[in-house]
């Protein structure tokens, strides 16, 4: 069996809610202090669904309707600026988990 590279396993990723186009975010970023405050816009690097990118004004961009909910965010960002809670079942848009 081949071995597949991270995009390819983010490809096979399943979303609840995924055809809502109301989805209600389950984090919350203030890109103002990531792009005034952060020395080094970490979740620019730390995130492997690629949910936070760098414009070319060198601002902070946020989506987080491909997050796939590994917090890694939460503990990489050391100026508060995001704040992260689990999605709501109905109304946001979480991981259909098949494991663990």
């Amino acid at each position: 069996m081949k071995k597949l590279s991270i995009s390819e396993r983010l490809g096979l990723v399943n979303y609840r809610n995924q055809g809502r186009t109301e989805a209600i975010a389950h984090i919350d970023v203030d890109t103002s202090i990531c792009d005034g405050m952060c020395p080094h816009q970490c979740t620019t690097f730390i995130c492997p669904a690629k949910c936070y990118t760098v414009d070319e004004y060198d601002r902070v961009q946020f989506q987080f309707e491909d997050c796939i909910e590994c917090g890694a965010c939460l503990y990489a960002c050391d100026q508060g600026a995001v704040t992260w809670r689990y999605p709501d079942p109905e109304s946001g848009r979480g991981i259909n988990w098949s494991q663990g």
